[in-house]
């Protein structure tokens, strides 16, 4: 890490603040992979990312020597499969050491992870970024803990109230019309929904959530 890298909890406020504008206008009109992620995962299906999938082992690297490596992260000599001249691509994918490595991402979870209240959501993260030490001094935290856990925390209720939407049959972009409704019942000076400590009326609920409160075209929200 260098000083210019972002702080453990750093991200996850950042994700909150783009959430509070995305889940007011833009769902169903602009894709985040990460909010996308969340719902799947929340939803109960594969979420197409393998840094929240409970397990890893499908973004192999290739070189252009035809090395054939575990992962894009793990280019280094004890994550090397073989090479693809010498042997077939899909009998290097299928050894025992590439299984091992994907069932890690799991089974290696130190135990504050495992007892985690939004582990379905975050699986942890990415193991090449596990180089913290957990509160109980237990190694192999993620470096973005922090973020994940007050991020994800955060979006519960939006992500439950999706899927209950979804489970119905409706689009989840209905939840808008849900925090319209909210956001009209809120005072001014009320604390912003984003949990930064602001005032509503300085926060999300100045002139960014104005937008919010009208879909794309100018119609307002019902």
């Amino acid at each position: 890490m260098t000083g210019r890298s972002v702080s453990p909890g750093g991200y996850g406020r950042f994700l909150i603040d783009v959430f509070e504008d995305w889940v007011r206008r833009d769902i169903g009109e602009v894709y985040v992979q990460m909010f996308d992620v969340a719902l799947a995962n929340w939803y109960g299906q594969p979420p197409g990312l393998c840094v929240h999938s409970e397990t890893c082992g499908l973004a192999l690297a290739l070189e252009h020597n035809g090395d054939l490596y575990s992962c894009d992260h793990f280019v280094e000599p004890g994550y090397k499969l073989g090479n693809i001249r010498e042997k077939k691509m899909i009998d290097l994918i299928v050894l025992p050491q590439q299984r091992e490595f994907g069932l890690a991402k799991r089974d290696t979870l130190p135990r504050y992870c495992r007892e985690c209240d939004v582990r379905f959501a975050c699986h942890g993260g990415c193991p090449k970024d596990r180089f913290t030490v957990a509160p109980g001094g237990e190694p192999g935290l993620h470096y973005l803990c922090p973020s994940y856990k007050a991020f994800f925390g955060h979006i519960r209720p939006a992500m439950d109230a999706m899927c209950q939407l979804l489970r119905a049959g409706r689009a989840p972009a209905q939840v808008i019309d849900r925090y319209a409704k909210a956001d009209a019942q809120r005072g001014r000076n009320d604390p912003c929904t984003c949990g930064s400590g602001r005032k509503w009326k300085h926060c999300h609920g100045g002139s960014r959530s104005q937008m919010a409160a009208t879909r794309p075209g100018g119609r307002p929200v019902a």
